[in-house]
């Protein structure tokens, strides 16, 4: 853990200095900021280093937003609906850490409720504040730290790994009992989609551009 903090703080550090590495042959190259559309290519290999988006604010931010709104429904919402012999259960995100610690598990409750719900959460809340913060065109001494921060937590956030497993969960549940898929997944779904979406749409050296910019004193 303490290894993957360090390289998280060295790429911002990077970042924010306006250095690149090449992903491919580890070239460190400093870069300028880049046009819509345009490219930006290692020297050594032509690996690709960064490709400017047409909306390098706006759109992370629409995606962010949107994941924010599905965060409820699929937390809440129904996931699955089981009927074994006769008995019936609904099965729900929050549900799921609850019957962990009811069932003498409190520290694995406490894992997945961090990894899935609170660390999901919070980066996508504090990366909708800096990205709507830049989209004003309004500085904030605070929108450093809390970028800083998006990041650090981004490495703890695992929607991924819980779709994984829910649905080995689903497969190996199919022979035993009477599956229903709730509403609850389809949200679910959704906000992982949106979720990655506005990572993969994110360039952290444009927001650091523009945080660095509007924070100038």
């Amino acid at each position: 853990m303490a290894g993957m903090k360090k390289g998280a703080d060295v790429e911002q550090a990077m970042e924010k200095s306006g250095l690149a590495a090449c992903p491919q042959c580890d070239l460190l190259m400093t870069h300028s900021p880049l046009s819509a559309g345009q490219r930006a290519v290692c020297t050594r290999c032509g690996a690709l280093i960064r490709q400017a988006g047409a909306d390098p604010i706006g759109k992370p931010l629409a995606l962010t937003a949107a994941a924010l709104l599905l965060f409820v429904p699929a937390n809440f919402l129904p996931i699955l609906s089981l009927d074994i012999l006769g008995h019936s259960s609904v099965s729900t995100m929050v549900g799921a850490v609850q019957v962990l610690y009811t069932g003498g598990l409190a520290l694995v409750a406490l894992m997945v409720f961090f990894c899935s719900i609170l660390a999901p959460l919070a980066t996508m809340g504090l990366l909708f504040v800096v990205l709507f913060f830049l989209r004003l065109r309004r500085g904030a001494s605070f929108l450093p730290g809390i970028f800083r921060l998006t990041l650090h937590l981004d490495s703890w956030a695992m929607l991924e790994v819980y779709m994984i497993g829910l649905l080995v969960s689903i497969v190996k549940l199919l022979d035993m009992a009477r599956v229903e898929v709730g509403v609850g997944l389809f949200c679910f779904i959704g906000l992982l989609i949106t979720s990655l979406a506005a990572k993969a749409a994110l360039d952290r050296t444009v927001v650091w551009e523009e945080i660095e910019a509007l924070c100038r004193p």
